[in-house]
């Protein structure tokens, strides 16, 4: 067994082991560890590439591929990662269905979670009422228990954290 396959057999699966982990002694030896730590590894290294892909489709402004690799991500978070409930799994789904929709994912930890969507502006408010009532219908009790100003909030892009006022 290579150093590569028993460093991920002995740690069970670490974020802080997988980095010291080539993706090509992953790529070689992935057929070699456990199906559960191989689902681990392949979101790891994925979601990887992904950040590295959404980098250059961000700095590009193609919103179209950032917004597939976003989906992309939640769907490794849901299939590889196992992430999420149930009510969570459906807003995602709802949400990469939507027309406006560039892509979404799950954010956050606990608490049910919630899910992030990068959306047309031009479409929004159609956008977030539709998966409102669509939630609705998927998740019925959850949803009435969810103030309607609360269950979707259109936010506006700014210009990444800065200093706004001095510290004291």
């Amino acid at each position: 067994m290579s150093q590569s396959v028993e460093l991920l057999e002995w740690t069970k699966w670490s974020h802080s082991w997988a980095t010291a982990i080539e993706f090509k002694a992953y790529e070689m030896h992935k057929d070699k560890l456990d199906s559960d730590l191989a689902k681990r590894a392949e979101h790891f290294f994925s979601e990887n590439m992904r950040v590295k892909k959404g980098l250059e489709a961000w700095t590009s402004g193609n919103l179209e591929e950032f917004g597939r690799l976003i989906s992309a991500s939640g769907l490794s978070s849901i299939k590889n990662y196992e992430c999420g409930c149930e009510p969570l799994i459906q807003l995602y789904e709802i949400l990469v269905k939507t027309p406006g929709v560039y892509g979404a994912r799950f954010s956050g930890a606990g608490f049910r979670g919630c899910c992030i969507a990068l959306v047309s502006a031009d479409v929004a408010d159609e956008a977030a009422a539709l998966v409102r009532a669509e939630y609705a219908k998927a998740q019925p009790e959850l949803a009435a228990t969810i103030h309607p100003d609360a269950a979707a909030l259109i936010c506006e892009p700014a210009d990444s954290a800065r200093l706004i006022s001095p510290l004291l």
